[in-house]
């Protein structure tokens, strides 16, 4: 049986939802703001700030609609376009939906197991990232230049490099496989 814990919306929005333990919801007015930051080496740190949407056993889901603010180390803006994000602590990656009506895909962040933090959450990146276009199902792994550089020039260790490119051919594959009910969640919560 699921657990889903929606922490936004109605329990009318949830009625579909099978539940093992209480949810909690919070206001749709006011939606609890989550700060994600995304550390990356040695360029800095971008962040995102969005809204905490549900926490199930896959992790945490946040949701950006567009509007949403973003900053990096020398620029800043918001996001034109909506995306989704599945994290949780102890799994090397981050899963990001990106609703571009041109290019729809799901983009895998590779990085050191995410953590908490007083506002939000932050991951530090390892640069690959699998990605899937679902106009086409072409996946890929992207940033193959980037990881190369960040070895080389001594920004990741040679564990780090290892679990790096493990879990970007293991996501890659997962994604090719489009078997874990996550994938299709994010889309819905996306387009929810």
């Amino acid at each position: 049986m699921s657990d889903y814990r929606p922490v936004g919306g109605t329990p009318g929005a949830q009625r579909n939802v099978l539940r093992s333990r209480p949810l909690t919801y919070h206001s749709q007015a006011a939606p609890q703001s989550i700060r994600l930051s995304k550390i990356k080496r040695p360029g800095g740190i971008f962040w995102f700030d969005l809204e905490a949407v549900l926490q199930d056993r896959d992790g945490t889901w946040l949701r950006g609609p567009a509007g949403s603010p973003w900053g990096a180390p020398h620029d800043s803006g918001t996001l034109p376009i909506p995306v989704v994000v599945l994290l949780t602590t102890g799994r090397p990656w981050v899963a990001w939906w990106v609703g571009d009506t041109t290019d729809r895909r799901l983009e895998i962040d590779v990085c050191l197991p995410p953590e908490r933090t007083e506002a939000g959450w932050r991951y530090i990146d390892l640069e690959l990232d699998p990605v899937l276009h679902e106009r086409d199902s072409r996946v890929e792994i992207e940033d193959w230049d980037e990881y190369e550089q960040a070895c080389r020039d001594g920004w990741m260790s040679a564990d780090d490099a290892k679990l790096a490119k493990f879990t970007a051919e293991s996501r890659a594959e997962a994604l090719r496989r489009r078997d874990e009910p996550w994938q299709e969640r994010g889309w819905q919560l996306l387009f929810h």
